[in-house]
């Protein structure tokens, strides 16, 4: 279960990224991808310690590696390009283009699983729902 979330994001974050900014305060509209991505990654791999205890190591391992890199990636693009530009670029049409299908795509697997916490639903709303005014 490697989830590849985090790949297209930092990249496309850090490609974006110029000139330097001290802050590390990852902005609200990026804040909002690492949490549902942590949250309902966690619901994930408790689904997977249900149904395939075997994977559960590999999956929580996984998991921590992808918020991990989200995170730094996000932390890098503020550092860079300063906090309005990253909220900026995590608010635009082209990243959540790129980021929700993603989640989405956990959300699913949650769903048929029925394993989607109200955690995991409200992070996952409070991504969609803007999107859907876009």
């Amino acid at each position: 279960m490697k989830i590849k979330v985090t790949r297209f994001a930092f990249i496309s974050a850090v490609a974006l990224s110029a000139g330097y900014v001290e802050a590390q305060t990852i902005p609200p509209p990026c804040e909002r991808y690492i949490t549902a991505v942590n949250i309902c990654g966690a619901d994930l791999v408790r689904l997977e310690e249900t149904t395939k205890p075997e994977k559960a190591a590999s999956a929580r391992a996984s998991m921590n590696d992808t918020v991990k890199t989200l995170t730094s990636g996000m932390r890098e693009v503020v550092r860079r390009k300063g906090v309005d530009e990253a909220a900026k670029l995590c608010a635009s049409p082209a990243f959540s283009s790129q980021m929700i299908p993603q989640i989405t795509n956990m959300m699913t697997m949650l769903s048929t699983g029925d394993a989607a916490s109200e955690g995991c639903q409200d992070a996952y709303g409070r991504l969609v729902l803007p999107t859907l005014t876009q």
